[in-house]
């Protein structure tokens, strides 16, 4: 081939690269628009991602960590309730709030330490739903009485409606952040009530915490001492976790997984 010839050859491989670009190119206004809408997807899906459904049940994954806390919060009760019913604590409670408060008192305790075990323990589902509404119930027909008679021996000198006003506040108060209302409320209505009462407990650790602080403020003398106060705050901490972490009312804690658990009628 002469010189002229390779001379009139079109070079095909100069035209190609400008080929890809126009194929290749996109407007500004449609990769700028494009980035917006990634990012404001990625956004919704966070905020649903921590968003915390209390309508559903936990999912019972960690059984362990469950189990730890279970045991921890059972351990803790035992503990708290001996230091404070025995010895000069528990003639300073007679004391001070009488001996009607202390036997309503110990039977709470008592009441609570059986919804550890229940929370625990496999048992036949229909033997284990009644079970938890009667322990779940007295629970709170204990602890409810006891809050009463606390206030009339405090505020004993108060005009009549003026104390009746100042107990029924305090009596819904105390209802409204106690996890055991809300878990009964889940089972009356056979739906989940775990989370709800995980979030009323943390109010209640909370205002705990306050009267530990006013405690620690009031000296060495006051009732009940800041270590049992520390140890109930822990107690409650540890409940609350469990609640956020396990379906209480669904399964106990020990259920056969190869079971599927102990359906109570709440969702799964």
């Amino acid at each position: 081939m002469s010189n002229l010839d390779n001379e009139n050859l079109i070079p095909q491989e100069a035209e190609t690269p400008q080929d890809d670009d126009l194929l290749n190119w996109t407007p500004p206004e449609l990769t700028q628009r494009a980035l917006y809408t990634a990012q404001k997807d990625a956004g919704n899906y966070r905020g649903k991602k921590k968003k915390v459904d209390l309508s559903k049940p936990p999912a019972g994954k960690h059984r362990t960590l469950s189990l730890a806390l279970l045991l921890s919060g059972a351990a803790l009760l035992v503990l708290g309730t001996i230091l404070a019913a025995t010895g000069a604590n528990g003639q300073q409670a007679v004391l001070e709030k009488g001996r009607l408060w202390y036997a309503l008192w110990m039977s709470g305790q008592a009441s609570t330490l059986c919804i550890f075990l229940l929370f625990l323990l496999p048992l036949d589902r229909d033997m284990r739903r009644p079970a938890l509404f009667t322990v779940l119930g007295a629970g709170l027909a204990f602890f409810v009485p006891a809050t009463i008679v606390t206030m009339l021996r405090q505020d004993g000198d108060m005009q009549a409606g003026a104390l009746a006003t100042g107990i029924i506040f305090i009596v819904l108060v105390s209802l409204a952040c106690s996890p055991s209302l809300w878990l009964l409320l889940g089972m009356a209505r056979r739906r989940s009530g775990e989370k709800a009462a995980a979030v009323a407990g943390c109010v209640m650790v909370f205002l705990n915490l306050m009267g530990l602080f006013g405690t620690l403020s009031g000296g060495a003398n006051a009732s009940p001492p800041a270590y049992v106060l520390a140890l109930e705050i822990l107690q409650g901490g540890c409940y609350v976790a469990l609640l956020f972490n396990w379906p209480v009312l669904e399964r106990p804690v020990l259920s056969n997984p190869q079971e599927g658990g102990m359906n109570d009628g709440q969702p799964e």
